[in-house]
């Protein structure tokens, strides 16, 4: 996640630096033939050029509206993970008898966020979980589908085994269930891509209004024609760009939701709430981006 900050040039430029340069140059292509020609031959008429370029800022509109409630939603998920982990680790520090068994339960946790990490990321898990749950457990789960659940799944088949009072059972239940809620929104937002319609076709619209942008203005700027049609495609493809970088928010890329900054945050508050020293500190940003 990119944290707010002074804008520059530079990192305006790098973001949609490659389809500017291309407008730019098509821009230069334009107006040196209408100069040279001088003729009306390239000139696109005013308000069709208009009207599209209103229908594409509208379509660009309600596609990244579309994505925000998508990165949104993900964020919002995540959210509820960090608080229902907190949640579980002081009902079981609570609720349970046996102390052992909530500190289990509360280290199974962090094993379990921090699988989820890497299994909406699409990354190896196996190096993250070898020292946070037993080898016979990390053999049987190289061979379930989704490891997150399965992790979660024994975690409540031990706080079961621990014959808490039927009510303070119903307790945890419910929290563990609001877990794996959770993690089912997540895996849908995951597993579901925005209709074809929504990540195709914005780019399409976008990039042939830009062409047809300069033969639209070459008559009436002249040699300003590179400034003006580059400076209006510029708000387009950055508009087109934002709605690319957080249409899907669990890729590992710079504009997605912190995974790894929400499961430390999830760790320190987990052994804390142990009393364990474990020296660990909050992730911080590397050139203004939260991982």
């Amino acid at each position: 996640m990119i944290l707010p900050g002074r804008a520059h040039i530079g990192h305006i430029l790098r973001y949609v630096g490659r389809p500017l340069f291309w407008l730019l140059a098509w821009d230069v292509v334009v107006t040196g033939i209408w100069c040279v020609v001088n003729t009306a031959w390239a000139e696109f008429p005013a308000l069709p050029l208009t009207l599209l370029g209103s229908a594409v800022a509208v379509y660009l509109s309600f596609r990244n509206t579309t994505a925000y409630a998508r990165w949104w939603e993900a964020r919002t998920l995540w959210g509820a993970m960090v608080n229902t982990s907190r949640t579980l680790a002081r009902e079981a520090a609570t609720l349970l008898t046996d102390r052992d068994t909530a500190v289990t339960v509360a280290h199974r946790q962090i094993a379990y966020v921090q699988a989820l990490r890497l299994h909406l990321r699409r990354q190896p898990l196996w190096d993250e979980l070898a020292d946070r749950l037993p080898a016979d457990e990390i053999e049987r789960l190289r061979h379930v589908a989704n490891v997150p659940n399965a992790i979660h799944a024994r975690t409540a088949a031990i706080i079961a085994q621990a014959r808490p009072d039927p009510i303070l059972h119903s307790v945890l239940a419910r929290t563990m269930s609001d877990i794996s809620n959770a993690q089912g929104g997540m895996e849908r937002i995951k597993n579901t891509p925005l209709p074809q319609q929504y990540a195709t076709y914005p780019t399409v619209f976008t990039h042939g209004f830009c062409i047809l942008l300069p033969l639209g203005l070459v008559e009436t700027l002249g040699l300003y024609t590179p400034l003006g049609s580059t400076v209006a495609g510029f708000l387009f493809l950055a508009l087109l760009q934002i709605g690319n970088d957080i249409q899907n928010p669990f890729e590992n890329l710079e504009d997605d939701v912190p995974l790894t900054t929400l499961t430390r945050a999830i760790e320190i508050d987990l052994r804390d709430g142990l009393g364990e020293a474990h020296g660990l500190e909050p992730v911080k940003p590397v050139n203004g981006i939260l991982w």
